[in-house]
């Protein structure tokens, strides 16, 4: 069986079906709203690529999310492609340092890693404000329901 890498053996990582819980933070003129459902990490034939799927309800609104996970060698980072039921898309790239998770967008960034034996993984959330900088925007927590 070939082997593949360390990158894709931090991506089996998240192989399996989650528990989805966080907070969107609130402001002064806007409630906090919770977040809850269920993402879904597995392998594509090949093994090369994760599909992650999202079906969660913000609040009291169901959304639902298709994302390519991959590794760019060349380049050392991977990347990852979403889609969703409010006719969005988008384009990330991830990188793993010192066990630390960053995924980064042109508006939207995460931070945050695995701890207890893998079984969770959470971080927060930033959004880029007018002014250019990273403001707090949710947090989240998925906790280890099931392998697929």
């Amino acid at each position: 069986m070939e082997t593949k890498g360390i990158a894709f053996e931090q991506l089996n990582r998240f192989v399996g079906l989650w528990n989805t819980t966080g907070k969107i933070a609130g402001t002064t003129l806007t409630p906090s709203i919770d977040i809850n459902g269920i993402d879904r990490y597995e392998w594509l034939p090949g093994g090369y690529f994760l599909l992650h799927q999202a079906d969660v309800y913000i609040g009291k609104e169901k959304s639902q999310t298709h994302e390519i996970i991959g590794y760019d060698r060349a380049k050392d980072i991977y990347t990852m492609q979403h889609y969703n039921s409010q006719g969005d898309s988008g384009f990330m790239t991830a990188t793993l340092k010192n066990d630390i998770w960053m995924f980064t967008g042109e508006t939207l960034r995460f931070t945050g890693g695995f701890s207890t034996n893998d079984t969770l993984f959470s971080g927060i959330w930033e959004q880029r404000n007018e002014d250019g900088n990273w403001i707090h925007l949710m947090d989240i927590k998925l906790t280890r329901n099931q392998s697929v």
